[in-house]
């Protein structure tokens, strides 16, 4: 009787013990954020690759690696001339829509980088 009063005793205190170290056992996650400041991106960095084509801001590689896999699937679904018309204009609508996003994006990367640059300038000033 004495051993499982302790027992009870012993696995509360444990779990007890456990429940109060967890946060601090997951607090060094959040200051470790790889190559960001703070859970920023660093936007000097962001700007010189959007102005190179750098980056992940260069998707033709990866257009053309999409196209080229999109072409084996058709073959490999066996699929007939009508059909194969059919599986390229959905995918080419897919493809117009990613562009208007991308166009948008790239609009608002490009204010973001004037920004960066205007207060940059007004720094140097200082």
């Amino acid at each position: 009787m004495i051993t499982r009063k302790h027992s009870l005793m012993t696995a509360g205190i444990l779990v007890t013990a456990l429940a109060a170290a967890s946060p601090f056992a997951f607090a060094h996650d959040r200051d470790h954020k790889g190559d960001h400041h703070r859970g920023k991106h660093n936007i000097e960095q962001m700007c010189e690759q959007f102005r190179d084509g750098d980056g992940p801001f260069n998707r033709e590689d990866r257009m053309a690696e999409m196209q080229e896999r999109r072409a084996e699937m058709a073959d490999r679904l066996k699929l007939t001339d009508e059909q194969r018309q059919i599986w390229d204009e959905m995918h080419q609508e897919k493809i117009e829509k990613h562009q208007e996003r991308m166009e948008k994006f790239q609009e608002k990367m490009q204010e973001r980088c004037d920004d960066a640059d205007k207060r940059q300038d007004k720094s140097e000033e200082k």
